[in-house]
Formats: structure tokens, sequence, C-alpha cells
């Protein structure tokens, strides 16, 4: 089975012939991994290393170039030119771009200050190699406001309605327009949308439930809605503690929920399968902080043994680190991940 065909199927919930890898990686550790396998061009790691590479974030991620103005502070790496937090300037935790101006003063970003003219070609260019085509950015929720405004200012914020309905009707104002201008352009080659919507620790949601159905979920689902009219499956990010939203995520459209981590409280692998299996395919389940950072290659193949066994049944299961694979993570545990994946992974 091909690739691209291979990652489809188990988001369809059809058992493939195999379980597809995905991750996303840290830039240093992708450099010693591309080089312990002999690979110069990281687009060719699969036919290197049978590694899917499946990604929403890095390559084969594919954007309208962003060409407004350059955002102050922020960090501009491949992203220099693709529509993702460059065109907010946002940087994660380090810039937080509204945090000191109204809604007035902030510049939004306009649709005129990105070109989607090779949008399609890129697409067609991943499908030509095999892999599925992501695009987005879709961050229209909690997230994106806290990333915006600083978790400060945004649990203020969310304590002023006026404020608030004035907000996320900006951000509707340009997301909307944003979303069906994207659709029109990528002419029907949009596999899956990448969204993130982190809303808590590894215990508890930082904010209620209410609160992020009242103010949040009502534009995810607009936006989703546009999605999915196109063909599109959505693919969510949510690594802190989510369980109390899942079952919004759903109804709004959700098809695949990354990342699985069984260290926070209701996102044990086995009891989301058995919960949300037919309704959601799962990306990610390998247990990152205790065994891929801390532990041995032997505990690395044993924890996706177990993850196999616990996810692969009926499809709906791409493996992959429970958050990302980190600076930190010994190349050791990450090569004894893709070899346990090839050795227990078939169907």
């Amino acid at each position: 089975m091909k690739r691209r065909d291979r990652l489809l199927t188990t988001i369809n919930h059809i058992e493939p012939d195999r379980i597809p890898i995905g991750f996303d990686i840290h830039d240093k550790k992708k450099i010693e991994m591309m080089k312990y396998y002999g690979v110069s061009d990281y687009r060719y790691f699969y036919e290197k290393t049978g590694v899917e590479c499946f990604s929403v974030w890095d390559w084969p991620a594919c954007l309208p170039k962003y060409r407004g103005p350059v955002r102050p502070g922020v960090i501009y790496k491949h992203d220099k030119e693709m529509a993702s937090h460059s065109c907010w300037g946002k940087e994660s935790e380090l810039v937080y771009p509204m945090e000191n101006e109204s809604l007035d003063s902030y510049i939004w970003p306009d649709i005129e200050d990105f070109d989607f003219s090779g949008l399609e070609k890129d697409l067609d260019e991943v499908h030509g190699m095999d892999m599925t085509t992501a695009a987005a950015h879709a961050g229209v929720g909690f997230t994106h406001h806290y990333q915006l405004r600083s978790y400060d200012k945004a649990f203020y914020d969310l304590m002023d309605d006026d404020w608030m309905e004035e907000y996320m009707a900006r951000n509707r104002e340009f997301f909307i327009v944003y979303f069906n201008r994207l659709f029109q352009y990528a002419n029907g080659k949009i596999d899956i949308i990448r969204a993130d919507e982190d809303l808590g620790g590894q215990e508890n949601m930082s904010i209620s439930p209410a609160m992020w159905r009242r103010w949040y979920k009502p534009l995810w689902k607009e936006v989703f809605g546009i999605c999915k009219a196109n063909g599109a499956k959505i693919w969510m990010h949510s690594c802190g503690f989510c369980r109390d939203v899942v079952d919004d995520f759903v109804e709004i459209g959700v098809d695949i929920l990354n990342p699985v981590p069984a260290y926070v409280r209701g996102s044990d692998p086995l009891d989301m399968k058995k919960t949300y299996g037919d309704a959601l395919a799962f990306d990610g389940g390998v247990d990152q902080i205790n065994v891929l950072v801390k532990g041995t290659p032997a505990m690395v193949a044993d924890e996706v043994r177990l993850r196999i066994g616990q996810m692969a049944k009926g499809g709906g299961f791409i493996i992959g680190p429970s958050q990302v694979f980190t600076d930190d993570m010994p190349l050791e545990n990450i090569v004894a991940f893709f070899d346990a994946v090839h050795k227990y992974g078939a169907y």
C-alpha cells in the first residue's frame, strides 16, 4: 500500500497494511536524525526508512505565502513566507503582539497580504510524492487568544463580554474570508486541515467548558464547516487536559485528535480508543516524557507494542510521540521507535 493511501485509509477507520507513522521534530534533532539515516533531504526520508513523516506543521504542509509587514520579534525560520504565526506577530510564549494593544491599535492581518497563487502547485507536488496534503492554519480559539494577548490578559478579557464580542467578530471577519479563499485556490486538493487548541495542563482545563463553548466553539464550528464542505479532514492538536470538550470536538467536525498523552488526565489511549474510536482517529500515543525522553530503547519498543495493541484495531491510528521529538530525546530512542513500529505495526 502506498503511503498516502495508508494514511487516508486509517483516518477513515479502515485497517491499512500497517500503522502509519507521524511526528514533528525539533530542528536540531531533525539534523541529527537525518545524518544517522544518511538523508540530505527530509522529503526523501520515507524512501530511506519507510517512515511516512506525516505532519501538519512541517513538510508536507502547504500554505499561502504571507507577503505582509514583518512583525516585530517574530523569529522567521522555514515559516518566513507562510501564513502561520508570522502573519499575526505571535512567537509562542515569547511575543504576545496584542498584549499592550487595543482592538483598534493592533494591526489585524489583511487577506490581501496573502499570495495563494502557488498553493495548488505546492499541493500537486506533495501528492506527486505520495503524501497527504495539509493546510490551514486553523487557530481560532483559546490558544490563538492567549498567544495574541498573553495568558493574564486573555483571562481578564473573558470577563468582559463586550470586548470578547468584538474580538471574536474581528477574528471571524478574517478567518471566514481566509478559509474560503484557501479552498478556492486549492481546487479540492487539501486532504487535511490542521488546528490546535491547547486548553489546559495535565489535570484540568484553564477555562471552564462552558466558557469555551460560549466564546470559541461557534467560530471553530463555522470554520470547520467550510473545511468539511470542501472535503478536508480536520486534525486537532490538544495536548493538555481536554476530555471535558472532546464530545464537542466530535460535534464540530474533528476527525483526528493529537497527541493522546497517557500522562494527562482523561487521555489514556486505551480509554480514548474505547470511548471515541468510532468517531475519532488518533495521532500520537507513545509516551514522550517517561519513555522517549527518559527511557531506554527497550522501553520504547515495549511502549510502541503496548500502544499498537491498544489503538490499532479497526484503523484510526497514526502512531507517533505524545507531543514531538524534542532535542533532549536520545537519538537511539527515536531509532528504536521507528524499528518497533516496523516490527509490530503490520496488520
